[in-house]
Order: structure tokens, then C-alpha cells, then sequence
């Protein structure tokens, strides 16, 4: 995934501006195809956006990679299994909250156990400026996991940060590390010793139940073992050799879906829909809509802020209006 910017056009000049205002949660990042060896899980970032409780998995880089400058939020996620990068970019504008993370080293990762890449949590950027190569952003690091690594995870600035391709932040060390979090959304945070379990069992599309590439992703996170197919394919670019060995999906790092065992068909009856709007018939009946009047989709008959369609897909009762707004409103509407 890609989200950190947006080109706006205002006239004259396109500007490429940082995103704003957002939150990427209980989502999953994994099995990026490394036909050229970019395997990468996720550029984001922008200004007062949350990337909490989310597992990036078999990715051999960007997990994460900070696109922008200002501050970057990165809470009770799950990295498993990537290869020469964790967290890294940004520059000296940045401000890095990585805060109750679980790293957990997987069969890829064991390759270049004697690299400092292999117990790496967060390697910020310095300035982009060859006359300024040493100034750095600040970042706040604290309570993450790096598994196998008792002395990290006991102090994540014991070899947890680094610059360069150093073990530690070594000489900047003070002038990078903050000893409390910078500003940030709210958001519930989670012991540490409880985001690996919270995140297994609920990350990506779970209701009413995980697909098999899903499934089988979570298995490989809980057992830290490669799941692939006997006299899987061997897929590569004839246009660049890639880093990795042919056969890395026996290590978790693919190239074709095939080697895994492939991408489900999905079957299903679809629900009646006269008028095409994605709203079921009978649930436009039973709360008063027109199930002949496409534009219903749109509209909001309840004045909640959310469109029908939007309460349709999550299960909001269009006849009581509730002030979403308030955080004590904020619960799981579904029931499936």
C-alpha cells in the first residue's frame, strides 16, 4: 500500500501534498510479489494519521516506510518475516512514534541474522542534503518486541534503532532518541504481551469468516514457518535478477500466488437489487427506502453523517441517528 501524499491542483503548478486525518487499522500487508525484488509492504505517513494494529508479513522491505515528513504513528502492529528493512525513511522533519510493536524474525529474516537489518525496529533517515548527512528527526521507541532478542526488547534502544548500517544509533543516539511520545491521535493501546494474540485474531477481513489466503497467512505468523506447495512454479522477471533465490517461497518471499497455492474462487448467491444500487431489496423495504430509487444509495435518510449505503454495509440502524463523533459511540455495529 501506497498512501501518503496527494497531487493537488489548484491551477497552476501540480503541489504534492501530505495525506491528512488517517487512520489504516486491522489490515493486512503481506506476500508483496518480489518478481523485482520489491517485495515492499507499505509507504505511508502524512500529518496526524494512526497505522495501529496491523501485521505486515513475508515482505522483504518498507515495513513500514515513512513517506512523508511530520509525525509518523506506529502502534501495536505485528512485522514478521521481512528481509533487509523494518521501519526506515522519513528525514530530519520527522518525529517517530513506534510504541508497542511485536517484531518477530521469520524465515527470510534468519538469512541475514548477522546483520544489523535482522533486529531492526526503526532506522530513521537524515536530511535528504549532502552538506547536512548527520541531522536527524527525533523519535520516541518504546515497548516494542523484537523476538530473540531479549536485550532489545528489554531496552529497544539497545540495538533496536539504528542509522546507516550500524547496530545502534551509536553518537546520535541523543540527539534522535525522546523519552516521551509526541502527539498523536488517540488511540487504546495495548500491552505489548497482548498484540501479537489481539492482532492474530483480528486483523484483515474476518467476518463472517477468513478466506484461505488469509488463514493461511495468521498460520505462518503463529508458527513461524513457511506454508507452500509441493513442485511449486518457479517464476522470475527476464528483465532483472532478483536478490533472493529462485525458490525463497519456501522461506515465505513469493513471486506467483501458485507457489502458495493460488487465490481462492469466492461463490455466492447475490442478493435482489432492483434498482442496482448495492442495497438489498429487502432491507430498503424494511427501513422505508425506495428499492427503485437508485439515488438512495447516496443519501442520508437519518442525518447521521453516513450515507445509506455506508449504513447498509455496516449494519447502522438508519432509524436511530447517533452522534458518531463521540467516542463512546464507537463500537462494533456488525453482527454476522
Amino acid at each position: 500500500m501506497s498512501m501518503y501524499r496527494h497531487v493537488y491542483d489548484r491551477g497552476g503548478k501540480n503541489l504534492k501534498l501530505p495525506t491528512v486525518n488517517i487512520t489504516i487499522q486491522n489490515s493486512i500487508f503481506s506476500e508483496a510479489l518480489d518478481l523485482y525484488s520489491h517485495a515492499f509492504g507499505a509507504t505511508i505517513g502524512g500529518h496526524n494519521c494512526m497505522f495501529n494494529r496491523n501485521l505486515f508479513a513475508s515482505n522483504i522491505c518498507r515495513n513500514a516506510s515513512v513517506g512523508m515528513d511530520g509525525t509518523f504513528n506506529f502502534v501495536n502492529n505485528v512485522v514478521y518475516n521481512w528481509w533487509s528493512r523494518t521501519i526506515d525513511g522519513g528525514d530530519h522533519k520527522s518525529f517517530y512514534n513506534i510504541i508497542n510493536n511485536h517484531y518477530k524474525p521469520g524465515p527470510i529474516t534468519m538469512e541475514l541474522k548477522d546483520r544489523p537489518c535482522s533486529h531492526r525496529i526503526l532506522k530513521p533517515e537524515p536530511r535528504r542534503d549532502k552538506n547536512l548527512p548527520t541531522l536527524f528527526g527525533k523519535a520516541y521507541v518504546d515497548g516494542n518486541i523484537m523476538e530473540g532478542y531479549p536485550e532489545i526488547t528489554k531496552d529497544n534502544w539497545n540495538g533496536g534503532v539504528q542509522v546507516f548500517e550500524e547496530e545502534t544509533c551509536g553518537e546520535y543516539t541523543d540527539k534522535i532518541r525522546a523519552y516521551e511520545p509526541f502527539e498523536m491521535p488517540h488511540v487504546t493501546i495495548l500491552p505489548t504481551d497482548s498484540v501479537m494474540p489481539y492482532v492474530l485474531a483480528n486483523v484483515g477481513a474476518t467476518l463472517p469468516r477468513r478466506d484461505a489466503v488469509d488463514t493461511r497467512v495468521i498460520e505462518t505468523v503463529r508458527t513461524g514457518k513457511a506454508i507452500y506447495v509441493d513442485n511449486a512454479p518457479i517464476v522470475t522477471s527476464p528483465y532483472q535478477e532478483r536478490a533472493l533465490a529462485p525458490d525463497s517461497y519456501k522461506k515465505g518471499i513469493i513471486t506467483d500466488p501458485r507457489q502458495v497455492g493460488g487465490l481462492p474462487e469466492y461463490k455466492g448467491t447475490p442478493y435482489k437489487d432492483s434498482d442496482n444500487d448495492g442495497m438489498p431489496d429487502d432491507w430498503e423495504v424494511k427501513y422505508g427506502l425506495d428499492p427503485h430509487n437508485p439515488a438512495d444509495a447516496s443519501a442520508d435518510c437519518n442525518g447521521d453523517g453516513y450515507t445509506n449505503i455506508e449504513k447498509f454495509i455496516n449494519n447502522i440502524d438508519p432509524t436511530v441517528k447517533v452522534d458518531w463523533t463521540d467516542p463512546r459511540n464507537n463500537r462494533d455495529t456488525l453482527d454476522v
